[in-house]
């Protein structure tokens, strides 16, 4: 209808004879919450190799990882079709919407806000995620770093037993330990950083996909 007067330009290539219901894909059973940690009891650190934040990681991933099933109309899409009535007002862009809802069997606003609830719960858990992964990292390093200081001890204390023909050796573990220390502090710091750019990049696009549950559902919090 919205076509036919040129308010909007439909998608030729968009394939809209293939709808799958949001029905078909029912929720996840949702897993028992695990018993919470005391509070002085510190979470075990993920593995180094685990704890490296990796920036950009493309949305469609992080949904497929979390299990988002796709649907006919898509949170995206509804953006996108938001965005191209943005000259009305927010209720005539309601209105439309839903008119052309009425209009087409082969979707509903409610798949697309479901579709974005769905996604913004993926993106709250990449950001746990994220916390975990800087979190362990940190830790990590701070074992390190006490690892090397402890190293670096008992050889000062090997050292001093024959200082005087060993003040070389000393000087050079001192400054290996040193530069160690710096080291594994940049790369923990540099790490954290990654984490702080993801998760607000992460947050961004939370907000982006919570304009659907606003508009739509009649919630004024999306859940992070």
């Amino acid at each position: 209808m919205l076509a036919a007067t040129g308010l909007v330009t439909l998608d030729p290539e968009e394939d809209t004879t293939r709808y799958t219901p949001a029905e078909a894909y029912p929720e996840p059973e949702a897993e028992p919450e695990p018993a919470p940690a005391p509070a002085a009891q510190q979470q075990p650190a993920l593995a180094p190799e685990q704890s490296v934040v990796a920036e950009q990681k493309d949305f469609a991933d992080l949904y497929r990882e979390a299990n988002v099933p796709t649907v006919s109309y898509s949170a995206e899409k509804l953006l996108k079709l938001m965005a191209g009535l943005e000259s009305m007002p927010m209720e005539v862009r309601k209105q439309a919407i839903k008119a052309m809802d009425d209009a087409d069997e082969t979707w509903t606003v409610d798949d697309s806000v479901l579709d974005a609830q769905r996604k913004v719960k993926a993106l709250a858990i990449a950001k746990q995620k994220i916390a975990q992964q800087v979190a362990s990292a940190l830790q990590n390093a701070d074992r390190e770093i006490a690892a090397i200081h402890a190293e670096e001890q008992d050889k000062s204390a090997q050292v001093r037993k024959q200082i005087a023909e060993l003040t070389a050796l000393l000087d050079r573990g001192v400054a290996r330990a040193a530069q160690q220390t710096a080291d594994v502090r940049a790369a923990a710091r540099t790490n954290q950083e990654a984490g702080e750019r993801e998760s607000a990049r992460l947050d961004a696009e939370m907000n982006r996909l919570g304009q659907i549950v606003i508009t739509f559902s009649g919630q004024s919090q999306v859940q992070k």
